[in-house]
């Protein structure tokens, strides 16, 4: 697939790698146990900027209900989701805002150790979702270190369970039978694993789509262009160094492919640094030996997870999203010339 540029501002908007470690360096230097736990936070937050560039902001406004509870799912405790509906039938022709949609489960960056649901460019990816015709919900999950591997995952899937539940469907108008996931950086990583594993035989809580942006997709790789990164994914693993890492492995989404798992949109920076584009192409490679369907949009940028998003490439998440996720029939009544099946 050729390789599309994305408007110069998006380039600007990373941080040189090298540039967060030496940031990291001096924050941390000579301070307290609470100003290193901030100055942790802010290289972190230095080290995987999640800023749109896209102005998501401009999308029409969403019927949103926030902090839903799932504990009783199996998240953990305090652990929520936002749900965004379209306030006036979203871009799927006006349809009723009663009706079942299907779900777009939504999961934020920040190297599994910081990021929130309500963050503004979470919150506008959600109304985003909802205006162009599905349930958007915003997931949140338990952080690292507090919460090392597996709690953010289990998170999610709890996630996936609270959706396809019968009186979470009534309440807000899903389709437990059309979920996807959509994920940015380590967000990334939580859907393409979580998402694969759903596929198993021996589960009911299987997804249709998955699309990731700048996943880090095989954690037995360390991130030596940046040690912050490195420290925060070895923090999520649980781990004091790479020698002895079992977690690696298990965390992994490479490790995780199989056939029968959900369509992929694997969307990458051909210039990123922090999450090189070499996690993206082995991975979509493997996806599609394994006979899953896959997409891999590859973008001439540096930008990071969700500062790739354009006008066009908006548009193609939505897209994907939409073949992925819409019944045959109704698929059907968009080609053109289509018409209405008789009663």
């Amino acid at each position: 697939m050729p390789a599309r540029a994305l408007p110069a501002s998006a380039a600007r908007a990373i941080i040189a790698a090298a540039a967060v470690g030496a940031l990291a360096v001096g924050l941390l230097a000579g301070c307290g146990a609470t100003e290193q736990e901030a100055a942790r936070e802010q290289a972190i937050a230095a080290a995987a900027p999640e800023s749109a560039v896209f102005p998501l902001s401009a999308q029409p406004e969403a019927e949103i209900t926030e902090d839903v509870p799932i504990a009783n799912f199996g998240a953990g405790d305090g652990v929520s989701v936002d749900v965004c509906r379209p306030a006036d039938g979203g871009a799927t022709g006006g349809a009723s805002t009663d009706e079942a949609r299907p779900a777009v489960l939504a999961v934020h960056g920040g190297s599994w150790a910081r990021g929130d649901k309500a963050h503004p460019t979470w919150r506008t990816i959600c109304q985003w979702l909802a205006s162009s015709g599905f349930v958007g919900v915003s997931v949140n999950y338990r952080l690292a270190p507090a919460h090392p591997y597996p709690a953010a995952a289990d998170d999610l899937t709890a996630a996936i369970a609270w959706a396809q539940d019968a009186s979470t469907a009534a309440e807000h108008g899903i389709d437990p039978e059309s979920i996807a996931l959509l994920g940015g950086s380590a967000g990334g990583n939580l859907v393409s694993l979580v998402g694969l594993r759903s596929a198993s035989s021996d589960r009911i809580d299987a997804v249709d789509a998955v699309v990731t942006l700048s996943a880090p997709l095989d954690l037995t790789v360390g991130s030596a262009a940046n040690p912050v990164f490195e420290q925060s994914m070895l923090d999520y693993l649980g781990c004091a160094d790479r020698a002895e890492c079992p977690a690696a492995i298990e965390a992994s989404p490479q490790f995780a492919i199989a056939p029968g798992g959900p369509d992929f949109l694997v969307v990458h920076g051909t210039e990123e640094e922090l999450i090189p584009v070499g996690q993206a192409t082995p991975f979509a490679l493997a996806l599609r030996e394994a006979g899953i369907r896959v997409e891999l949009d590859l973008i001439e940028s540096s930008a990071h997870s969700v500062g790739l998003l354009d006008d066009a490439l908006a548009e193609r998440i939505a897209s994907f999203l939409r073949e992925r996720l819409q019944p045959a029939a109704a698929l059907a009544l968009e080609e053109p010339g289509a018409e209405e099946p008789a009663p």
